[in-house]
């Protein structure tokens, strides 16, 4: 069976849209952290589009070329329907396989044998502390899980309510304007 390879072309930035529905966000620091990787090793990964120049992946990516200021960037244009661009994007978001966490601690120590300890905490958004706790443990290591949640309300007035209540029942909430 043959498995097509789309070949990537620059295109210009300024063509490339956004539907303003793409589920996956990132944090600030997150959106540093993947700037401070494009300027250390480049635009690697091209953004993936529909044949209209629509992005399905790679929306974070371009958003941080554009601060950049750059003109062009790779992009795989592929000539589908709206529903696959959303199901490529949701694949692409999702499926990204789970780090063997005996593997990750390896690989962490390799890194800062080779003096790379600034740039792992840097680029993964890690902190020392987590460092240690990781590298300190014989076995594995479990990370806290923690849930968002993110709500959309009509005016201030409903979100100021929703906050009251949930700080009131003890949750822990952050307003965010997006």
């Amino acid at each position: 069976m043959d498995v097509e390879v789309p070949q990537a072309e620059l295109i210009d930035i300024d063509v490339l849209q956004l539907d303003g529905e793409n589920p996956n966000k990132m944090k600030i620091k997150q959106l540093q952290a993947l700037r401070k990787a494009i300027k250390r090793w480049g635009f690697i990964v091209p953004i993936v589009t529909n044949r209209d120049l629509l992005v399905a992946d790679g929306e974070q990516r371009l958003t941080v070329a554009r601060e950049l200021g750059m003109k062009q960037v790779p992009v795989i244009r592929l000539d589908v329907k709206d529903v696959d661009r959303r199901l490529l994007r949701q694949v692409l978001n999702k499926l990204k396989g789970q780090h063997v966490k005996e593997l990750d601690m390896s690989e962490y120590e390799r890194i800062i044998d080779a003096g790379g300890e600034d740039d792992l905490k840097e680029l993964l958004l890690i902190s020392e502390a987590d460092l240690e706790a990781v590298l300190g443990e014989e076995n594995s290591i479990d990370v806290e899980n923690k849930y968002e949640l993110i709500i959309e309300f009509d005016n201030e007035e409903e979100q100021k309510g929703a906050y009251l209540k949930l700080t009131q029942m003890g949750y822990k909430c952050k307003v965010l304007i997006l």
